[in-house]
C-alpha cells in the first residue's frame, strides 16, 4: 500500500496525475534553475579571486607608499593628518535583480580633491592617499561580490532541497500511489465482468429450467 491514502477511485487517478504532470515541471524549472545559480556561482567566484589579486597589489602599493610617508613626516604626524581627513566618499547602493534576487552593487562616489596640499604633509603621503582611494574602491566592489556569492550560495541550497523533496519524496510516493490505483481500479474492473458473467449464466441456468 503507498504511503499517499486514497480512494481508488478515478478521480483520484486523475488528480494524482494532474498532481505528477505539475511536479515534474516544477522539477525540471527547479534544475533549470539550479544549473543557472551553478553558472552565475562560478562567474562571480572568478571575478572575485581577479579582485582579490588586484586588492592585494594594491595594499602593497599602499603599504610602501605609506610607509615613506612614515619615514617623511613621522608616524606619530602621519597617524594624526591621516586622521583628521575628512570623508571624501559616498556610498551608493543599488540592486540587480537574478532569479528573484536582489543582489547588492556597491558604488563610490568621491568628492574632487582639493588641489592645495595641507601643512605639513609630504608627496609621499598625498600619493597615499590616491591609492587608498583605489583601495576602498576594490574593497567595495570585493564586499557587493562576497554578498552576491553567500546570497546565491543560499538559494542554491534551497532549490536543491526542493529538488531532492520532488526527486526522492514528493513524485515517487504519487507514482506508487498511481500504480496502485490504477492496478486496484483494472482489478476492480475484471471483477465486476466476472459478477456481471456470473450473473448472466445464472439467470440463463434459470430460463433454461
Amino acid at each position: 500500500m503507498p504511503k499517499i491514502e486514497l480512494p481508488p477511485t478515478k478521480s483520484s487517478l486523475r488528480r494524482l496525475k494532474e498532481d505528477l504532470v505539475f511536479a515534474y515541471e516544477g522539477y525540471d524549472l527547479l534544475n533549470q534553475k539550479r544549473e543557472l545559480l551553478a553558472i552565475e556561482i562560478v562567474k562571480y567566484i572568478g571575478r572575485i579571486r581577479k579582485i582579490e589579486a588586484e586588492f592585494k597589489i594594491v595594499l602593497d602599493e599602499l603599504y610602501a607608499t605609506y610607509r615613506n610617508a612614515a619615514i617623511d613626516m613621522g608616524s606619530d604626524a602621519l597617524t594624526l593628518k591621516s586622521s583628521s581627513e575628512p570623508r571624501r566618499y559616498f556610498l551608493n547602493m543599488k540592486f540587480t535583480r537574478l532569479m528573484g534576487l536582489r543582489l547588492p552593487d556597491i558604488r563610490l562616489s568621491f568628492k574632487k580633491a582639493r588641489i592645495a596640499r595641507l601643512a605639513g604633509t609630504t608627496a609621499s603621503y598625498d600619493t597615499a592617499k590616491q591609492q587608498s582611494q583605489k583601495a576602498i574602491e576594490s574593497l567595495a566592489e570585493y564586499a557587493s561580490i562576497t554578498k552576491s556569492i553567500i546570497m546565491l550560495s543560499r538559494e542554491l541550497r534551497k532549490v536543491q532541497r526542493r529538488v531532492n523533496a520532488l526527486e526522492k519524496i514528493f513524485i515517487p510516493q504519487h507514482e506508487e500511489a498511481k500504480k496502485y490505483i490504477a492496478d486496484r481500479l483494472e482489478e476492480m474492473d475484471r471483477e465486476e465482468i466476472f459478477v456481471k458473467k456470473l450473473i448472466r449464466q445464472h439467470m440463463q441456468t434459470e430460463e433454461n429450467l
